[in-house]
């Protein structure tokens, strides 16, 4: 991360990324202490998951707030940076250093040290659970 809190997304990410988003990403927290990087389309597709919950129940509506009231939108520079809202960083952990993480259709942000712990507290690919998860899905 550089001085003005911009973090550089790597090329393979941005070039990843289809033209119709504008070069534009929705930047989040996660629920890990890590923050979420949606490309725009990903990111209406979440929003229309959230609009199917019911604005009714309270446990609904803390639930979309607690996922939308942080988003904000962020577009990439000449130098494939984005800028990082303080409140992201320090809910995130993260000052100097990122780990940046592909995640299927999203980007993972993650403070190395906060990324290490989250790996050291998990068995891993080895884990018991995951053979059900993985013939879930027939990988």
């Amino acid at each position: 991360m550089d001085s003005k809190n911009r973090v550089n997304i790597p090329a393979k990410f941005r070039k990843a990324l289809d033209p119709i988003n504008d070069r534009t990403f929705i930047l989040t927290r996660g629920f890990d202490k890590c923050l979420l990087l949606y490309p725009l389309t990903e990111w209406q597709q979440v929003e229309d998951q959230l609009g199917r919950l019911s604005s009714i129940r309270g446990r609904d509506r803390e639930f979309v707030r607690s996922i939308t009231r942080h988003a904000t939108s962020v577009q990439y520079d000449g130098q494939g940076r984005i800028p990082v809202p303080e409140p992201l960083l320090e809910y995130s952990g993260i000052s100097k250093q990122i780990s940046v993480i592909g995640m299927l259709k999203k980007i993972e942000l993650w403070d190395p040290e906060e990324l290490a712990k989250k790996d050291a507290q998990q068995a891993g690919i080895d884990d018991p659970g995951f053979e059900d998860l993985a013939n879930e899905i027939n990988f």
